[in-house]
């Protein structure tokens, strides 16, 4: 360490800077020039004291102090009529101050400034126009965490018109054109917001069960009361010739030599098939009709699915995260006469199935505010319309959607329910009269029941990341050589002469 000591009087008056220590450190010795130096640390001073001292002597002594070189305006330094400086007499005293703060706070207060030339690292010290706008700076500032666009949609309001903001995003640097002022005050704005942005860990476990209980019992009869084909008539009966090609001239079986080539169309009952192979001829009429046809159902059958997922994302605070459990399920749309051979079929895909998504912020003492949106959704049944004359089918989907906003400590666990779908049928069938018999509603009637019942469950769990739970981890990466002839690769039996495609050298020895 070094003591350094400057006490000058001049004309009567003393001029004391109060002891000045620095470094032995060349990097922050007050000796090299600012200008030189962009990263040197001014040096604070105890004291400053100037008792009745001369402006010019001052701002010499405080531009000695800071490592300025200087030059004065003639109209700086010119006497007044009576042979005088027409710039009062300095005092001040100041404590724990950098000499060039000093010397930027004397030269405003006596309406002057300090104009610097960074080409030749000489700054002259002029008197300041009073109509004359402060003058612009650039400053540039190099991010650590802030988004640049971001940051100037903040600054921008603090700022005067002519003043700039422009953001480069390639580097992440914020440029600055502004009054010395402004750049100080954005400069205390930058370091408070460019700060490393938090970040949560969300863990999710989804758990769904779906329970799908049927029973069916009795004998259904639809099939022979509800859509009985009854056939009567003398040429009801739709002939085929041996040759191959259907008659329906009712020509009975069995008259004439063409009898012997007809074929009786499969249309007909096996029983009265036989009867008119035989030779039978009623000139009158024949009736036939589907028969009886009846469904026996004595059946229970139970299922019960169960859905367990753990997804975990880590998401910056306040930004969301989007947790998916799904399936993608197609969708299909035809446009008519879309293409020259038919139909134009677009197919689009739509997820199904479980979408949480959840975006935390964290406040104060490591609380969460948490903002979660879980999304259930599923095809339910297909609807069936008919538009000019055409019959068009769509699913139906079923979405049961929750918005909440809480706020739990960092590492709890929220717990999400009421997400429950309970769907009952039932169906039955009867033939009326024979069903109302005694004894008789489960032999000429059916009953059938199902439920389908769901219950989900979200358990999610915010935890604040913490630096420590960070692990750098070593690579050596880098430190790999370069292999010198990257195509000697060894090809094993395709460098053989069986195998290869080039010409093989004989001349090579063979080991």
């Amino acid at each position: 360490m070094k003591t350094k000591i400057a006490v000058a009087i001049c004309f009567g008056a003393t001029l004391a800077i109060g002891l000045c220590r620095a470094q032995e450190n060349p990097a922050t010795d007050s000796s090299a020039p600012i200008q030189d130096s962009p990263a040197r640390v001014a040096e604070v001073l105890p004291l400053v004291q100037f008792d009745d001292a001369p402006l010019v002597d001052v701002i010499k002594t405080l531009a000695r102090q800071a490592d300025l070189n200087i030059i004065f305006d003639p109209r700086v330094t010119a006497p007044g009529s009576d042979g005088q400086s027409v710039y009062p007499l300095v005092s001040i005293r100041l404590e724990k101050v950098t000499a060039e703060a000093v010397l930027e706070a004397t030269l405003n207060n006596n309406n002057l400034r300090l104009e610097r030339d960074p080409r030749t690292g000489i700054s002259r010290v002029t008197v300041k126009d009073p109509a004359a706008a402060e003058p612009l700076q650039m400053e540039i500032f190099q991010l650590k965490y802030t988004n640049p666009s971001n940051l100037v949609s903040i600054i921008k309001p603090t700022m005067e018109g002519r003043s700039q903001a422009i953001p480069d995003g390639r580097t992440s640097q914020l440029i600055v054109l502004a009054t010395e002022k402004e750049i100080l005050a954005i400069s205390n704005l930058v370091d408070k917001v460019d700060t490393a942005t938090r970040q949560v860990l969300i863990e999710a476990r989804i758990l769904e069960t779906t329970r799908n209980p049927e029973s069916v019992k009795g004998i259904n009869w639809a099939g022979t009361f509800q859509a009985q084909n009854i056939y009567a008539g003398n040429n009801s009966f739709p002939m085929q010739t041996s040759g191959g090609s259907s008659s329906s001239s009712g020509q009975t079986p069995g008259a004439g030599s063409g009898a012997q080539n007809t074929v009786i169309a499969d249309g007909i009952t096996p029983g009265l098939q036989a009867f008119l192979r035989s030779g039978f001829q009623h000139p009158v009429a024949y009736l036939n009709a589907d028969g009886a046809r009846a469904v026996f159902s004595f059946f229970n059958q139970d299922s019960e699915t169960e859905t367990l997922a753990t997804p975990r994302a880590v998401t910056s605070d306040n930004e969301p995260a989007t947790l998916l459990v799904t399936r993608a399920v197609p969708i299909f749309k035809v446009t008519q006469g879309g293409t020259q051979v038919g139909n134009a079929v677009d197919i689009t895909y739509t997820n199904l199935g479980i979408i949480l998504e959840v975006t935390p912020r964290i406040s104060a003492n490591d609380q969460i505010s948490l903002t979660v949106v879980p999304e259930v959704s599923d095809i339910e049944s297909v609807d069936t319309q008919v538009f000019n004359g055409e019959e068009y089918s769509a699913n139906i989907f079923s979405i049961r959607k929750i918005t909440t906003s809480v706020m739990i400590p960092s590492g709890n666990t929220l717990v999400l329910g009421g997400l429950l779908s309970d769907t009952t049928r039932k169906s039955s069938t009867k033939v009326p009269i024979l069903g109302d018999l005694p004894g008789m509603k489960y032999i000429f009637g059916n009953k059938s029941k199902s439920r389908r019942k769901g219950n989900l469950l979200i358990f999610v769990t915010p935890t604040v990341v913490q630096e420590a739970d960070f692990t750098p981890t070593e690579s050596t990466f880098l430190q790999t050589p370069v292999p010198q002839d990257p195509d000697a690769r060894d090809m094993g039996s395709f460098d053989e002469p069986w195998d290869g495609v080039e010409p093989y050298d004989w001349g090579e020895p063979v080991y």
